[in-house]
């Protein structure tokens, strides 16, 4: 399937193109082609790069623990192209194929992370309505506020990125994640939601 977007050529791309690629290659080891697809509007590529550097600089959030949040919001927001990519990146953190499933599936193995993804879950699910039980549960686990502040950054930038990737459906450039499942694992689907199908009609 082509993507229904250009994909920008970092080779012949514009400066301010190849700027955002050259701080895509930094943070993340290459140009992914969603980041590719992004390239027609260099700053709004910068502007994900420069929340994702920022949060990153000096989050309480450990890479197992952003990763378990980037891949229950992917899966959430029923994204199998960034599910392939968290799973790869995820592993590269040190997180076990297992446990990547398991957030997949707003699960963990201990009772700490299980409560930042109940706290994740709740917040993609209700936009941001999370429940007083939930917030006084995440922050008994230890969970700061500027912890919860950083949870939120994540589950945006990677929100921000997944519905970009749902409009313009970039090629696949990760191996397929055959565990996961739009239906099993998406988000109920909302008054307004139309299908890939329905919209096709």
């Amino acid at each position: 399937m082509m993507s229904k977007f250009e994909q920008v050529d970092p080779k012949t791309a514009s400066s301010e193109a190849k700027e955002a690629f050259n701080e895509a290659t930094a943070q993340f080891g290459g140009v992914i082609n969603l980041f590719k697809v992004i390239g027609s509007a260099p700053n709004v590529l910068k502007g994900i790069l420069a929340l994702n550097k920022e949060v990153g600089s000096s989050t309480e959030l450990d890479g197992k623990l952003t990763e378990q949040v980037a891949m229950l919001t992917s899966a959430l927001n029923r994204c199998d192209y960034c599910v392939n990519v968290h799973m790869k990146v995820g592993e590269g953190a040190g997180l076990s194929r297992e446990d990547l499933l398991l957030a997949m599936q707003a699960k963990a193995k201990d009772a700490k992370t299980q409560a930042l993804l109940n706290f994740t879950n709740e917040v993609v699910r209700n936009r941001g309505l999370v429940s007083d039980e939930t917030l006084k549960s995440v922050q008994s686990a230890g969970f700061s506020e500027k912890a919860l502040l950083e949870t939120i950054a994540v589950i945006g930038i990677y929100t921000t990125l997944q519905y970009i990737r749902h409009v313009a459906d970039p090629d696949h450039d990760f191996p397929t994640v055959s565990e996961f499942n739009t239906d099993e694992h998406g988000a109920d689907d909302g008054t307004f939601f139309v299908s890939r199908e329905l919209s096709k009609v």
